[in-house]
């Protein structure tokens, strides 16, 4: 079966998942779901890497041997060092829902310490609003970790990639290259 055969495969298993879980609302139909999504994004990165395995050895060659890339070529390098990261700042949209909840919940904390926080009522509404924040921080520490990655790699290979950037890249393409999670 051929990568992207195996994607369609993983997609349909996890759209079925996802049915049953919809319809079942519990946590073990969830965390299946889960798990359907994960394998789903690892065949999408196998698949994406066996896409461009001919292309991103050319550009490691070129890196450590000091030559510039074409513009082809520095887009397949865009692609592997920060693509996934573009792509997700392309279609996340919940940056200012986010960004919003955050600020209620600091919001409904300052209301619970100015009633008071010597209750037990009020220490278990404390605590719940500090596991909603806990719920939302992530996604957007992600999200503006990723915006910081894009913006970076912009800066470091705006124009001539000096010597240092060039080793970074090479290494960091090497690694990919022995690793699962390109």
């Amino acid at each position: 079966m051929s990568d992207i055969e195996n994607v369609n495969a993983q997609i349909d298993r996890l759209l079925a998942t996802a049915s049953t879980s919809f319809k079942a609302e519990n946590a073990a139909g969830y965390q299946e779901f889960q798990a359907e999504i994960s394998a789903l994004e690892g065949l999408a990165r196998e698949a994406f890497q066996a896409k461009l395995e001919d292309m991103y050895w050319s550009i490691l060659d070129k890196l450590e041997d000091g030559q510039p890339l074409t513009t082809a070529e520095h887009n397949i390098l865009e692609l592997l060092i920060v693509g996934e990261a573009k792509y997700y700042l392309k279609s996340e949209n919940d940056v200012d829902n986010w960004r919003s909840e955050l600020k209620r919940l600091v919001e409904e904390i300052k209301k619970q310490q100015l009633a008071g926080v010597d209750e037990i009522d009020s220490l278990m509404r404390l605590r719940a609003l500090c596991r909603e924040a806990l719920r939302v921080v992530p996604d957007v520490a992600y999200y503006f970790q990723e915006l910081e990655r894009v913006r970076q790699f912009e800066e470091a290979t705006r124009g001539a990639i000096d010597v240092e950037t060039r080793r970074s890249l090479a290494n960091l393409i090497k690694e990919m290259i022995e690793s699962d999670q390109i």
